[in-house]
């Protein structure tokens, strides 16, 4: 009852996060970021609109395309997130907190890489490259990360054309420490393995099967200290998929228990819709 709630505040509160960020260390010394909101500030730079109205229509028909091919959950967060977001970057003043380039982009670059990998651990996203990126994992053997990094690449580049190259470099920095951030926040492995101990294996599932169109596999074990016979079920999952799997076992069975690892390669079929 308290996940839906839960999830809107902290989504709330990490888009801010983000907004301040970018408002306080990154566009007062002209640092760019990567995906849409470096597009955006690049637009900014020759229309006099508020970056986070630029955002917020840029994403639009990214909305409306992601609707269709990744979930109406993930999606309607999203959206309210981006529009926080938006928000929030049309109101926190655009003010310097530091005068040095340096400290602002490594400042800059933890918050907003932070404030996205709370975003997506809790079942949302900045929209944007995300959006872009999950499709086409989804459809083609990529990693997301790697797919993120390659647009990200595209608006330094634009960046250093327009605004010189030391600026740029700068730019580079805040990306990586970003970067890190979000690995600290978030687990970086494109798939996970869950083995999940349960007394409701039969139930739990089928509703992992429902959830994810995809095969799990129940064994026979035996609990060393009571020596009862136990069910093992074990499935490989997406990292996007993670935040809806674990309600769905809390659901289930709260008494459940799952031990999550990352995983380097699936090899096989491996449904990925």
């Amino acid at each position: 009852m308290l996940r839906l709630p839960i999830q809107i505040i902290v989504i709330g509160i990490c888009a801010m996060v983000y907004g301040f960020a970018y408002n306080s260390f990154l566009i007062p010394h002209q640092l760019s970021s990567g995906g849409v909101t470096g597009i955006a500030f690049l637009i900014h730079q020759f229309v006099p609109i508020n970056t986070g109205w630029i955002v917020l229509l840029l994403n639009l028909p990214l909305f409306i395309f992601g609707l269709k091919y990744l979930g109406k959950r993930f999606i309607l967060l999203t959206i309210y997130g981006v529009t926080v977001l938006s928000l929030s970057m049309r109101f926190f003043p655009i003010h310097a907190v530091s005068p040095d380039i340096l400290l602002s982009c490594i400042i800059g670059g933890a918050l907003y890489g932070a404030a996205i990998g709370m975003l997506i651990r809790f079942g949302g996203s900045t929209g944007g490259t995300d959006i872009i990126s999950l499709f086409m994992a989804k459809r083609k053997n990529f990693q997301v990360g790697f797919l993120n990094t390659c647009m990200n690449a595209l608006v330094v580049c634009l960046s250093g054309l327009f605004f010189g190259w030391n600026v740029t470099l700068y730019t580079v920095i805040a990306i990586y420490v970003a970067g890190r951030a979000v690995d600290m926040v978030y687990t970086t492995q494109n798939k996970l393995t869950l083995t999940i101990i349960t007394e409701k294996y039969q139930e739990l599932s089928d509703a992992l099967i429902r959830l994810h169109s995809r095969g799990v596999t129940i064994s026979d074990a035996e609990g060393a200290y009571t020596h009862q016979p136990k069910k093992v079920l074990t499935t490989v999952i997406t990292r996007f998929e993670l935040n809806e799997t674990k309600h769905t076992i809390k659901e289930v069975d709260p008494k459940a228990f799952v031990n999550i690892t990352q995983t380097m390669e699936v090899i096989g079929r491996f449904r990925k819709e």
